[in-house]
């Protein structure tokens, strides 16, 4: 048996879930005990799962590993960001205060974001192709958008591509945003 651990982090990242879960058990470093080997075991079984259905080699899985780990902690940085942006723009948009000049610098945060997010895709996407053939980076892709699209529903967060629409408390129907950017690339 393969484990690959650090692969999965790779396709984890790009749903932005770890610094989600980092938010909901209340900022605290790592995951639980036994979380962590339950993330471990499903890692080791996405690893092989991706290896069958791209045809990948044993060095292509290793060298993806390493190029994961690479990129993780920008993704992560980046996510969370994001998210603080997200939840600021939406405490305005339910009627928080917020000077003019708030709002047009998360306005222009919000941009960067979007800017500095396809860029860190372009060279993930770059990187991939140092190791992959196009066809099984296009695979790979496919596999990462799957894989955020089922996380999304898990979590009860997102009804089709766009964020969620709900009555908010004060009676005014909006988006509820959960789990990764409803901002697209």
């Amino acid at each position: 048996m393969i484990k690959r651990p650090g692969f999965v982090l790779l396709l984890v990242a790009i749903s932005g879930a770890a610094p989600v879960s980092a938010q909901r058990d209340g900022g605290r470093a790592g995951p639980r005990p036994e979380r962590a080997e339950l993330e471990q075991r499903m890692r080791a079984q996405m690893g092989r799962m991706v290896q069958e259905q791209l045809g990948l080699t044993d060095a292509q899985l290793s060298q993806l590993e390493t190029l994961s780990q690479r990129f993780d902690a920008r993704r992560r940085d980046l996510a969370e960001r994001e998210f603080e942006t997200r939840r600021r723009v939406e405490q305005i948009a339910n009627g928080a205060d917020a000077s003019q000049d708030e709002a047009r610098a998360l306005l222009t945060r919000v941009s960067d974001l979007r800017l500095e997010e396809a860029r860190l895709f372009g060279e993930e996407q770059a990187a991939f192709l140092e190791v992959l053939t196009p066809k099984q980076a296009i695979g790979l892709q496919e596999l990462r958008e799957d894989l955020g699209r089922r996380i999304r529903t898990l979590r009860g967060g997102e009804r089709g591509d766009g964020p969620e629409r709900r009555r908010r408390p004060d009676g005014r129907i909006g988006a509820q945003f959960r789990g990764p950017s409803p901002w697209p690339l």
